[in-house]
């Protein structure tokens, strides 16, 4: 018997059980899908992760701690100092200062006592940082209105601010802006305000930024006054430096603050690439996995389709045995059989194929047409071929297997046997 006579009996044999065959294929269908999916989900899903990630992957934060050892040396502050020495380090591509502390505000020229403010109040308690220019790139902030004080003006000392979205609403009203060009009042230094920032949090939301000089000489006087930071925002020339950099920045600091047992360090650096390598590594672990767990349902599929040939087997043993008896041998009993498996596992994982294909392009412009916003517009589930090839591959293999033993027992019937059966 040659090969397209077995496979239209088999076809044949699959239509004249629709409702059977239909039921199998649903499992392989469901399962193929949802590999498909939910891998293309996943690596959409890291992608995303990735991209949002990749800004600070090279970021590292160097901030003064109290020394942990009881009756050690007192505690120095970092310096401008420090600074200009973690700069010169190899691995370090930019070192931004920062003073930080908290005020109270107001819009004008106002005489009378300040009160903590709430929404649309003319008063207001609000966090302040003295930087310098490249202040939004480290802690990459975006602008609603206005401009960002120029190295000029930093150098200088002017007295301009930029401002969070809350201050600008307790102050000046919701348009931003309405406060570019008013005057601000800290305590009892005058400010000009020359942008508004967006929304970055709660806490971004209620600050001011300005000139490191201005804010040393106009806010915090003699208590952060001098030549000391509260911070040093650092950036390594790539994400593979930050290992190196940590190294030089901890080595430099040492021999600043004169330090020789690194038990009494009075700072901390704080690698937030090593933090961000572990959480994008959790979030490809769970990209993997997921589609691991859906894979069970390509199990189940299998089952049925070992199901559904144990009952043809069974079903049609008169007809092996009618088929024997005229001339068929075992070989062509076995291959009908394995095609019968084989069809319903290719149909399945066509259908799963197709409908998941369809479901990603449906994701894919939705989210095209919405625009994305925040972690969505970097969000692209990703169509690949690899694991469709895979799942198809999967949904075929399960077929021959789960097809493999009923064919096996229907090539073993002797037509005799057969042939009794009721």
């Amino acid at each position: 018997m040659i090969l397209r006579e077995i496979l239209m009996i088999a076809l044949r044999g699959l239509r004249a059980h629709k409702l059977r065959s239909g039921l199998t294929m649903l499992g392989l269908v469901i399962g193929v899908a949802a590999v498909i999916l939910l891998t293309s989900l996943g690596q959409g899903l890291t992608g995303a992760v990735n991209t949002a990630v990749e800004p600070i992957a090279n970021s590292i934060t160097i901030v003064p701690k109290l020394s942990p050892i009881p009756g050690g040396p007192p505690s120095e502050s970092l310096t401008d100092d420090d600074m200009q020495a973690v700069a010169k380090a190899s691995h370090v591509a930019l070192v931004v200062p920062m003073v930080t502390g908290s005020t109270t505000g107001a819009a004008g020229q106002v005489s009378r006592a300040l009160t903590a403010s709430t929404p649309g109040a003319q008063f207001l308690s609000a966090s302040v940082t003295g930087s310098t220019a490249e202040y939004l790139t480290v802690q990459r902030k975006t602008l609603s209105a206005g401009t960002f004080y120029t190295e000029a003006q930093a150098t200088a000392g002017a007295k301009v601010a930029v401002i969070g979205p809350l201050v600008a609403k307790a102050l000046y009203g919701p348009d931003p802006q309405a406060a570019l060009g008013q005057t601000l009042r800290l305590d009892h230094a005058l400010f000009k305000v020359i942008g508004v920032m967006d929304s970055f949090g709660a806490a971004g939301d209620n600050a001011i930024v300005m000139p490191i000089k201005a804010a040393r000489s106009g806010v915090f006087g003699k208590g952060i006054g001098g030549n000391q930071l509260s911070q040093l925002s650092v950036k390594a020339h790539s994400t593979g430096d930050v290992k190196a950099a940590v190294g030089q920045i901890t080595e430099i600091l040492r021999q600043q603050h004169r330090i020789t047992n690194p038990q009494y360090d009075d700072f901390q650096v704080q690698d937030l690439g090593s933090r961000v390598s572990t959480f994008t590594s959790l979030i490809e672990l769970i990209a993997n996995f997921v589609p691991a767990i859906a894979a069970i349902s390509l199990l189940v599929g299998g089952i049925g389709v070992l199901n559904i040939m144990l009952v043809s087997v069974t079903d049609r043993t008169r007809e092996i045995g009618t088929r024997k008896a005229v001339g068929a041998s075992g070989p062509a009993i076995l291959t009908q059989f394995i095609l019968e498996a084989l069809t319903v596992a290719g149909m399945g994982g066509l259908i799963g194929v197709a409908l998941s294909v369809g479901m990603i392009l449906l994701l894919k412009a939705l989210l095209a047409n919405a625009g994305g916003v925040g972690f969505l517009s970097s969000f692209d589930p990703v169509l690949s071929l690899p694991p469709i090839a895979v799942a198809f591959g999967i949904s075929l293999a399960i077929g021959l297997v789960a097809g493999g033993y009923p064919a096996w027992r229907a090539a073993r019937l002797e037509p005799i046997e057969a042939l009794r059966f009721e």
